[in-house]
C-alpha cells in the first residue's frame, strides 16, 4: 500500500512558545496545529469547536466540541484542566427552572429535547425551535 503525503495547511496563527507560525496538521486522530519549527520547537493545539455557551461550572471558559478516542461527541470545558466541566449531551446556555442546573439538548432518534442535567424538568421542541 502506497503512503499518500499531505500537505500542511496554515493556520494563522502563530507559536506561544517560540513565535513560528502554526500549521494544520493530520494526526490518528484527526486534525491538529503543531508548530512549523518542528522537531526544534514540539508545540501543539488541538482544534476546538466553541458551541458558544459558557462553561455552566467555571463560568470562565467556553464550552467546546471534543471528540473522545472512539470517535463520540462530548462537551468540555476550554480552561480544562483547570476546569473539569463534562458532558455528552450540548448544553444550551439556560438554567432549569426548577434547580438552576444547566439545561442539555437530548436527541434521541429524530426527535430532540431539552433537558435538565440535574432534575426532571423538560422542554418539547418542534422543528429545532425549543418551547417551555
Amino acid at each position: 500500500m502506497e503512503k499518500i503525503e499531505i500537505k500542511d495547511e496554515p493556520a494563522g496563527e502563530d507559536c506561544e512558545v517560540c513565535g513560528s507560525p502554526m500549521v494544520i496538521k493530520m494526526g490518528r486522530y484527526g486534525k491538529f496545529m503543531a508548530c512549523s519549527n518542528f522537531p526544534d520547537c514540539r508545540n501543539t493545539k488541538a482544534i476546538v469547536k466553541s458551541i458558544g455557551v459558557k462553561c455552566p461550572k467555571c463560568n470562565d471558559g467556553d464550552v467546546v466540541e471534543r471528540k473522545s478516542k472512539k470517535n463520540r461527541v462530548f462537551y468540555g470545558c476550554s480552561k480544562y484542566p483547570e476546569c473539569d466541566f463534562i458532558s455528552w449531551d450540548k448544553p444550551i446556555g439556560r438554567d432549569c427552572p426548577k434547580c438552576n442546573q444547566y439545561l442539555v439538548e437530548n436527541k434521541k432518534g429524530k426527535t430532540t429535547q431539552v433537558i435538565c442535567s440535574n432534575c426532571d424538568y423538560k422542554e418539547a421542541a418542534q422543528n429545532n425551535i425549543f418551547i417551555s
